[in-house]
């Protein structure tokens, strides 16, 4: 049913952008130079004390807890020993009473670097964790006590991490200008990390300036000789393609600060209640004292880190902004919009039934609004877990029963309502058979790629392949091999992105089924992403029943289960009249 050369055609301008694309890579912002070492100024068998302290103390510091409390009347009292210009913020979130502890010390300039650290835990004792964390900002404190700065150095022990960075996400609000960098710290006392020490992500495509990555990198390998690597293209395509990152990094990025984590465990830090015994000390005193030769580089120079580009890849030591990734996903699926609105034309001059499938089609996001609803209800009543507004950390999921019923609820009322819509005929195998079916599907799915190649190219051209193969499968009439395999392979691309965030995030399949359910009922997706979400697990599904019917049916392309009169052309094959007039023609080259 499609024209062969229009195909072909409209794949010309996604030529001239690839080309584009590999002139439009750019260096990297340079790193600072290293400030002086710090080998005395920090040792973990003297902060290792002040773990200690904490956990025997205040063995449960779950937020708003007294042990929660008392660490922060603690974190109060020694910013202000150490003189600190010393300030309280107190608040009361999803019945939680919060508070967050700032130290000021001013220096010669208002430009600001801050060193922050989540307080709370929902682990018992977190010794590692949150307590090696604090435990580094009053070593800190104490380090600076009497020392002359050129920058201004802020201290925040914020409340209400394991409630999405709730604490993070207020200082953020009320931190105002001149900052020039903010270094955010978890889990220093951790044997060891499961992936890279420096993590610049956030909820949205915006990134941590490459500058101030770099210099963060260039300081922990000072101090530890290697480090393991950043994530790679295909990794960080994943990330950008459904951006959700976990950590106080990513409310601070989202909140216009240019701020990394120095996550001594890895973006998802070490599973266990986290005793005392399993703080290595010798690696985090050298965690520690890279942090002070961080804030000694910052300080030491009249440079800021250059941010460069926000959203953007690096490949093979280059940088790709997104502005170009935009116009390559606007390009590639111009030949598919292109191709099936032809089709649809061609259908409406065959007199084919085009209104019947574009109703079929609206029916099937009914059950996936329906469960949306139903998920939202269950949220409201208490059993779903309160979503925060952030990424939870995935440590705090767990399944319950709530979960497990709130999954399964879910999942009986899409299912049900499915079954309640061929029971009414809407979603029987004729109606996907129908040669309309396929050409709404196409223009359907190259329509809602369109917008979000403009919101995040990085999803847009994983959903690119999607767009072509399915086209491909359901409006021209391959094999039944073939058309299944389209199907298949097209929904490679969306699996690999799930696959690879259960693996980052440390989540089975059904505990990521529900840390997704958590993020929608949280609105932490947004509400554009959670209906685009829908919208195309709308035409998903759709376009499966469309290849199983066609495959079960043996239905061709053509009309009245013949072929269609027009001669067969191979894509592939030579060039012909794609110009104007050519779109809903019965064939593309007519005489003359």
């Amino acid at each position: 049913m499609i024209e062969p050369r229009i195909y072909r055609a409209a794949f010309l301008p996604a030529l001239l952008v690839l080309v584009l694309v590999a002139f439009s890579l750019e260096p990297p912002p340079h790193a600072l130079d290293q400030g002086l070492a710090a080998d005395t100024l920090f040792e973990g068998t003297t902060a290792i004390n002040t773990v200690r302290s904490i956990v025997t103390q205040a063995p449960d510091r779950s937020a708003g807890s007294a042990g929660d409390k008392a660490t922060a009347r603690r974190v109060t009292a020694a910013f202000r020993d150490h003189g600190f210009t010393t300030s309280v913020d107190r608040w009361n979130q999803d019945g939680h009473d919060l508070e967050n502890v700032v130290g000021k010390r001013p220096g010669s300039s208002p430009q600001q670097i801050v060193v922050l650290a989540e307080r709370d835990s929902h682990r018992t004792p977190d010794a590692p964790g949150s307590a090696a964390d604090t435990a580094a900002l009053i070593e800190f404190a104490r380090t600076f006590e009497g020392r002359a700065s050129n920058r201004t150095l802020v201290l925040a022990s914020v409340d209400g991490g394991s409630l999405g960075s709730a604490g993070a996400q207020r200082f953020a609000q009320q931190l105002g200008g001149n900052v020039e960098a903010v270094i955010a710290l978890s889990d220093l006392g951790a044997h060891r990390s499961r992936g890279p020490l420096v993590v610049g992500w956030s909820d949205s495509t915006t990134r941590a300036g490459l500058g101030l990555q770099r210099t963060v990198n260039g300081s922990l390998r000072e101090e530890l000789g290697s480090i393991p690597g950043q994530e790679g293209t295909l990794a960080q395509f994943a990330r950008l393609a459904f951006p959700v990152s976990p950590g106080a990094q990513a409310v601070l990025v989202d909140g216009g600060l240019d701020a990394v984590r120095i996550a001594g465990g890895g973006e998802v830090g070490p599973k266990g209640p986290g005793a005392l015994s399993d703080v290595n000390v010798d690696r985090y005193g050298a965690l520690g004292r890279s942090v002070l030769r961080m804030i000694a580089t910052l300080d030491g120079t009249s440079r800021e880190p250059a941010r460069g580009q926000l959203s953007y890849l690096t490949i093979a030591g280059q940088v790709l902004p997104s502005w170009v990734l935009e116009l390559l996903a606007l390009a590639l699926v111009l030949p598919a919009l292109v191709t099936s609105i032809d089709a649809l034309a061609r259908a409406s001059r065959r007199r084919e039934r085009v209104a019947p499938s574009l109703a079929w089609l609206g029916m099937a996001v009914m059950p996936f609004v329906l469960a949306l609803v139903v998920a939202w209800l269950l949220a409201l009543a208490g059993v779903i877990d309160d979503a925060p507004s952030a990424a939870p950390d995935p440590r705090t999921v767990t399944l319950g029963g709530g979960a497990i019923a709130a999954l399964v609820v879910t999942l009986l009322v899409a299912v049900g309502a499915w079954l309640m819509l061929r029971a009414w005929g809407i979603r029987d195998g004729a109606a996907a058979a129908a040669p309309g079916a396929g050409c709404v599907a196409s223009l359907a799915l190259a329509l809602l790629v369109l917008p979000i190649a403009v919101l995040n190219p990085f999803a847009a051209l994983v959903l690119v392949p999607a767009v072509h193969l399915w086209m491909l499968a359901t409006l021209t009439d391959p094999s039944a091999r073939l058309r299944i395999a389209m199907y298949v392979i097209g929904l490679v691309p969306i699996v690999a992105v799930i696959a690879y965030y259960l693996w980052q995030l440390g989540l089975s399949p059904v505990r990521g089924a529900y840390y997704l359910l958590l993020l929608v009922t949280g609105n932490e997706t947004g509400v554009t992403t959670t209906l685009a979400l829908i919208a195309l697990l709308t035409i998903a599904v759709s376009v499966g029943a469309i290849v199983i019917a066609r495959v079960r049916a043996g239905v061709p392309t053509g009309r009245r289960g013949k072929r269609a009169e027009e001669p067969r052309r191979s894509i592939f094959g030579p060039g012909g009249h794609a110009g104007p007039g050519s779109i809903g023609s019965e064939i593309g080259t007519g005489r003359r």
